[in-house]
């Protein structure tokens, strides 16, 4: 390799700098002004003389007091996975990957030498042959070229412009002077080869041979350096896609110059200019996991966690992306290694999953009813209807996962590609939850000393009365189940079987604002209106929010803030950011661990995601929202949470009558389509992670399954359908006998148990009620009991039937002594329709004679 000696002795160097400067000062004007020749013909030499003494006092800068610090070049920066896989590059326009000099081969060295200033290890800062040569050339062609060296472009670029006159000229050369007598040769050289723009936003000689070749810096061959090396002069009129002769000849004239300078052989010359003159198609890096990517530029930019990166927004942009293309300005900036919690081959299943199940139709071959019936969705929905190449005429879906230990993000995938939809379902959609946001309202429950013991009226559809404006009805509320329900459930049971009008009157006992507060505690970050039906799904979150949420399930309580940038490292290596990870109870233990036990049923033939169950210790929600618009299934394992998504992307809109991975369903529940993804994509992630249990139950998680008592309401003297609220309002079950009475139809006549008496919710409530006429029933039979007997037996006839019945007595004589003192006959007779008008003549055996 070109080089001088590495010492250079300081006085000897400061010697050279005092008289040089006045010579570059000379020369740089005999450049500029070569014209001005007649001036010595004209004026004569002394006269000259004294001309060029008043430039020198009036132009040659006081090179001692500038600050000749070379810039901090501008990198672009990384976002890897914690493997070290790369994801994305990051830069705005301005693609540098500074190397230091010792790493760059030294065939690379010389081959931008000799295009660019073959003598830079010999002339001090400005090159005098050079400057004659020009000086000559200006004079004889009425040309105006320069004699620059690569040290006077560093200055030109960095330090003094590129304005055309004659003192920008002069304290180029001076400046040019005085900056290689304050760095060594290699440093100059080094900065000049990264800072330099070879074209195609390639910034560097590094980041020239990723782009042109596909290469690293030292995997170069003479031929490709020496094509690299001809670009800084002109990356317009010397770029190697556009004009490939132009360059390739140009390149041969920078490989004769290498010989020449015997900066390489001859024959390594021949051989260099017959190298094939190939150059790699231009490529964006493509990484992948380009959601990822996205949401990691877009927290960079924007969280307060990263502020150290910037008080404003331009400087985080600087300090994440580096310099822009069009500022020549700007310096430093960039060169960050951003790592990421990702798991790369979960994310890869979890988008394939996403495909494989719900595909997007390929709209160019759809037929014209399909796509009519597409766009009539989007009309319907009062969605703009975009391009046709760009219509979503499917479901689609979403999969996010988080480490319960930690937080982190291990999967955040997206069911449309990147290139189709930068919108990432995963975290940033948010959509209405549908009954997976029951569990929030079972907590707050639980807190509320609601015990899943306790019993509530399952019966659909339900008219609820609020204390507000609640519905569209005002005060008034009807709430349907989904399926299922019906009579007195305990909490636990509505919690697995999903019944809504149990946990309508639960948010309304407990209040929306505490279901609010538990799910913002519990890691829900989305604003959320504090309305009874919050409950059932009305606010709108993210699969990551719930998946986070839902951790605190299989960690009684214990939670961590889920987190996606594990890692930030400076250009130099040095470790800037780590996240902490910071675990929170929020929620008393036990609670959560009474709240697990109906969720863990969930995925069970007694649940509504029989199809989510994975055969070890889980648990889990369905959700469905209104109409079937959106599907929902998040469930936990102790390892991990995860939430599947499923809905139209573009809008909402009823899941009904669609075809999902070969199954037509009439409609989308929870569990039928979301939960058999979560459960194909969790065996998969736990395909090597032991079945381990979830905690134990701390100390107190028994009161929260008991059975509270009650008091029981009076019915007596109500119709029979209030009777029946109101007991099944005081958490009772109501069992109905209908007697018959002159009472009003429907009138409750009796109760037992009797008013204010407390017993256990649950209990059954025995009213007899009114059937608004007498009571009937068949006549018994009293054939040969005793009149002792009939009494007992028309008792307990009243008793089983309501009916009362008179009697008279009448003898009958008989001379058989077994039929004296018993019934013979009565009139009615024996199944006899009878009622309490009835008088019954019972005729007895009197012994005769």
């Amino acid at each position: 390799m070109a080089s001088r000696s590495p010492i250079h002795e300081l006085e000897q160097r400061e010697r050279r700098g005092r008289w040089f400067v006045a010579l570059a000062t000379l020369l740089s004007i005999a450049i500029i002004a070569s014209t001005w020749i007649g001036l010595f013909s004209f004026m004569g030499a002394n006269a000259a003389f004294g001309t060029f003494q008043e430039l020198e006092e009036k132009y040659i800068p006081n090179v001692d007091a500038q600050l000749l610090e070379l810039p901090d070049l501008s990198r672009v920066s990384e976002i890897h996975a914690l493997d070290g896989t790369p994801l994305a590059i990051l830069h705005d326009g301005r693609v540098s990957e500074p190397v230091p000099y010792d790493k760059i081969p030294e065939h690379v060295v010389n081959a931008v030498l000799a295009a660019e200033d073959a003598d830079f290890f010999e002339h001090e800062g400005i090159d005098v042959p050079a400057i004659a040569s020009a000086f000559i050339d200006n004079l004889r062609y009425d040309t105006t070229r320069g004699g620059s060296t690569i040290t006077q472009q560093v200055v030109k670029k960095v330090f003094v412009g590129e304005e055309i006159s004659y003192e920008r000229k002069i304290i180029e050369a001076v400046t040019a002077v005085e900056l290689e007598r304050r760095y060594t040769k290699e440093q100059i050289l080094e900065f000049y080869v990264n800072f330099v723009y070879f074209g195609s936003s390639a910034y560097g000689i590094a980041a020239a041979a990723d782009e042109f070749f596909d290469k690293n810096i030292d995997q170069l061959t003479i031929a490709e350096a020496a094509t690299l090396a001809v670009l800084p002069r002109n990356p317009t009129v010397y770029d190697p896609r556009r004009y490939p002769e132009d360059t390739e000849e140009r390149r041969n004239d920078v490989i004769d110059t290498m010989v020449e300078h015997e900066f390489i052989s001859a024959q390594e010359g021949e051989l260099a200019k017959d190298y094939p003159f190939i150059i790699a198609e231009s490529s964006q890096f493509a990484g992948p996991a380009d959601h990822v990517v996205a949401e990691v530029k877009k927290q960079l930019l924007n969280d307060a966690e990263f502020s150290f990166l910037g008080n404003t927004k331009e400087e985080r942009k600087k300090a994440i992306f580096g310099c822009p293309a069009d500022e020549v300005d700007c310096e430093g900036g960039g060169g960050l290694k951003v790592f990421v919690t990702i798991d790369l081959e979960l994310q890869a299943v979890a988008n394939e999953m996403l495909t494989s199940w719900l595909p997007q139709p390929d709209t160019s071959t759809m037929s014209p009813g399909e796509l009519d019936a597409c766009i009539g969705r989007y009309n319907a929905t009062s969605t703009v209807v975009p391009g046709v190449d760009r219509l979503h005429c499917a479901p689609t879906g979403a999969i996010a996962m988080v480490d319960n230990a930690t937080g982190a993000v291990q999967v955040m995938a997206s069911g449309l590609p990147f290139d189709q939809e930068q919108f990432d379902y995963a975290v940033q959609g948010r959509r209405n939850p549908g009954s997976s946001f029951k569990p929030f309202a079972l907590v707050a429950a639980l807190e509320s000393g609601i015990p899943l013991g306790s019993y509530w009226d399952a019966r659909s559809p339900k008219e609820i009365e609020c204390p507000y404006i609640c519905s569209s009805l005002g005060n008034i509320w009807i709430v349907s189940n989904a399926g299922g329900g019906g009579g007195l459930m305990k909490l636990f049971q509505a919690t697995h079987n999903s019944v809504n009008v149990v946990f309508a009157q639960v948010a309304l006992a407990v209040g929306p604002d505490k279901i609010v507060d538990v799910a913002h505690r519990m890691g829900i970050e989305s604003e959320l209106a504090a309305v009874p039906s919050i409950t059932l799904g009305a606010g709108a979150v993210s699969p990551l929010e719930m998946a986070s949420a839902y951790s605190n399930f299989a960690t009684n309580g214990v939670w961590a803030r889920s987190y996606l940038i594990e890692r930030i490292e400076a250009a130099n290596g040095d470790v800037i950011y780590q996240h902490q990870i910071e675990h929170r109870q929020t929620v008393d233990p036990a609670v959560i661990a009474a709240a697990r036990k109906p969720l863990t049923l969930v995925p069970t033939a007694s649940g509504t995601a029989r199809r989510a169950n994975i055969g070890r210790p889980q648990g889990g929600k369905t959700g469905t929202h209104q109409n079937y618009m959106e599907a929902w299934y998040v469930g936990f394992v102790p390892q991990y949470s995860t939430a599947v998504w499923v809905g139209y992307p573009d809008f909402q809109y009823p899941l009904r009558d669609v075809v999902i991975n070969g199954e037509a369903y009439s409609r989308v529940f929870g569990g039928s389509v979301p939960g058999p993804i979560w459960a194909e994509f969790m065996n998969i992630v736990l395909a090597d992670v032991p079945a381990i249990d979830f905690p134990p139950d701390p100390a107190g998680t028994a009161q929260y399954l008991t059975t509270p008592s009650t008091a029981v309401p009076l019915v007596e003297g109500m119709i029979l359908e209030e009777a029946e609220n109101g007991i099944f309002d005081a958490h009772l079950s109501p069992e109905i006998k209908e007697v018959g009475s002159l009472e009003p139809e429907g009138t409750v006549l009796t109760q037992l148990p009797i008013a204010g008496e407390e017993v256990p919710q649950g209990t059954v409530v025995v009213i007899e009620v009114s059937t608004g006429k007498p009571a009937e029933a068949p006549m018994v039979g009293l054939r040969g009991l005793t009149v002792e007997q009939v009494i007992e037996a028309l008792r307990v006839f009243e008793e089983e039937t309501g009916v009362a019945l008179s009697f008279n007595l009448q003898y009958v004589d008989t001379t058989n002594p077994s039929y004296a003192d018993k019934v013979l006959y009565t009139t009615p007779d024996t199944w006899v329709i009878v009622n309490s008008d009835t008088v019954v003549t019972i005729f007895v055996g009197r012994l005769s004679g």
